[in-house]
């Protein structure tokens, strides 16, 4: 990593947040295993590639606790929800599961019992992450070490929201259509695979709507408060200005990788813990993903939105 200055200036909670990113040649791979690669000890490789890719351990992480352990705190304007323990411990975590269950609570927001999850899991944009990708994370979640943490119940604030509202919103907005068997190889549709459904940048980097969905006509243009964590989320729009328009390809591949912008900021809160990762973030992606995103992010059309600090 590059080295931060002395007083750098602190850039608010996400670039790019959100958790999943695609790597080279169409389907998440780890470094030197192909992507032939779908049994065993390889596709383990590739999973523990998509964790860090994703920055699962950051969300479902509790400050100083054991990866994927679950018990970080999430406040949103419906009341407080806790990531929750996704190792393979039976009682507290996901060990009873199948991979089907698990691979649907991925990418639909349903527990085995039928409870819907609350969507700060972002399973609407979650449902266009492909096949093998879904199967390669499942392979390495089985692996993490178990670990003994209660889930802790979430606080809902809003009468009637998982009996009424969330039902209602799920059957509104939720997910649509079959997933992709496998992931776009190259070109521009590549980049957008990785922002759009498996990194799920939108989710945080988009303004939503007053039915709390993602206002698409004004994708990636930021949010003066967040959904996750009430933080300013900036705009990365291509718009000179208030977006990410002077920054070259080059630039922004170099921000996954450092957490350092060109003008000599560094990344803070969320973004930062993302780029740094607990067990893997964006600093561990290949360069090509990291070009492959920043690509896809310059032809996006430019939005003009200031995001004050």
């Amino acid at each position: 990593m590059a080295p931060l200055r002395k007083t750098p200036k602190r850039r608010p909670a996400g670039f790019i947040a959100g958790p999943l990113v695609l790597a080279v040649g169409g389907t998440l791979i780890a470094p030197g295993v192909g992507a032939e690669a779908a049994t065993g000890g390889e596709r383990v490789a590739r999973g523990e590639y998509v964790f860090a890719a994703a920055s699962c351990g950051t969300c479902h992480t509790v400050k100083d606790g054991e990866s994927g352990g679950g018990g970080r705190r999430f406040d949103g304007p419906f009341g407080t929800v806790y990531s929750t323990n996704i190792t393979p411990e039976r009682q507290d975590g996901i060990g009873s599961w199948n991979d089907e269950q698990i691979a649907t609570a991925i990418r639909l927001g349903r527990r085995p019992n039928g409870e819907r999850l609350i969507p700060v899991h972002p399973y609407l944009s979650l449902q266009g992450m492909a096949d093998d990708d879904v199967r390669a994370l499942v392979a390495y979640l089985r692996t993490l070490p178990a670990v003994k943490r209660a889930n802790q119940p979430r606080h809902i604030k809003i009468p009637l929201f998982e009996s009424v509202f969330l039902p209602a919103w799920v059957a509104a907005f939720g997910p649509r259509g079959d997933p992709p068997a496998s992931a776009p190889a190259s070109g521009l549709a590549h980049g957008e695979y990785l922002v759009r459904a498996v990194s799920h940048c939108g989710e945080c980097h988009t303004p939503r709507n007053i039915a709390m969905t993602m206002d698409r006509s004004r994708f990636l243009a930021g949010n003066p408060s967040g959904l996750i964590e009430n933080a300013k989320v900036p705009n990365i729009t291509p718009d000179n200005g208030t977006g990410i328009g002077e920054w070259t390809v080059d630039q922004i591949a170099d921000f996954l990788a450092t957490g350092n912008t060109p003008d000599g900021d560094v990344a803070g809160d969320l973004m930062g813990e993302l780029i740094q990762g607990k067990g893997g973030g964006y600093k561990d992606l290949t360069q090509a993903d990291r070009l492959a995103i920043a690509q896809y992010l310059k032809t996006i059309p430019p939005i003009r939105n200031k995001i004050q600090r």
